[in-house]
């Protein structure tokens, strides 16, 4: 491991560059031309990291793809681990009959877990939102622009529609176009203005900066 050790003086523009970077990044503007200018550069590379990564497998988390999930947490999720394995015990790992929610993972032929996203309710963490929604829904860089969120979001409607879901609902920050787009794509259509005023709500409530639009695809029976 490599210490650079800087001169004192660097220490207060090093902070004053972190504290304009941290504003600058507070703007949906500048989000948005960073999120363009990752896809533009991802789509040049996709065929090199397609080979370097291998075939990927996308299946639902299992009970002993904890170490893998944990990890990957670790690395890109704001969700505590805590919080996952808890939910990957009681709820999304119990067999067919008794699992409640699920979680999908893009896994590569290791077992190291370079995507994820899960469905469950909101009922656990205190909102009033009713039904399964999409969550977290987090891809490695390696393997972006692979079709590997369709996938995922894919497989979770499959499992909360066995589950005998009526409908599944996502939650997605206003500047995500990648993510609106792969909502899209996949049959979501815009929630009825009540429930997204109500989710908006909800979520300013429990501390939410960002407008989210509510996103919602019919299950059939």
């Amino acid at each position: 491991r490599w210490v650079v050790r800087l001169p004192r003086p660097t220490r207060p523009a090093l902070f004053l560059l972190q504290r304009t970077l941290s504003g600058v990044w507070t703007k949906p503007s500048s989000r948005r031309v960073f999120r363009h200018l990752r896809d533009l550069f991802s789509g040049w590379t996709k065929p090199l990291r397609r080979h370097f990564v291998g075939p990927l497998e996308i299946r639902l988390v299992r009970p002993e793809d904890l170490d893998a999930l944990l990890a990957f947490a670790t690395e890109r999720l704001v969700v505590s681990g805590t919080f996952l394995r808890r939910q990957l015990r009681d709820r999304w790992g119990l067999p067919p009959d008794r699992r409640v929610g699920a979680a999908a993972g893009a896994f590569d032929a290791e077992g190291h877990l370079l995507g994820f996203a899960w469905a469950d309710d909101y009922h656990q963490e205190g909102l009033a939102l009713d039904g399964f929604w999409v969550r977290s829904l987090v891809v490695s860089p390696r393997v972006r622009r692979m079709g590997v969120a369709t996938a995922l979001v894919r497989c979770l409607v499959q499992e909360v529609q066995r589950q005998g879901a009526d409908r599944l609902h996502a939650d997605i920050d206003e500047d995500n176009t990648a993510s609106l787009r792969t909502f899209s794509g996949l049959g979501f259509r815009p929630a009825p203005e009540a429930l997204t005023v109500a989710t908006n709500q909800q979520w300013d409530a429990a501390g939410g900066s960002k407008r989210l639009v509510v996103l919602v695809r019919p299950l059939p029976g």
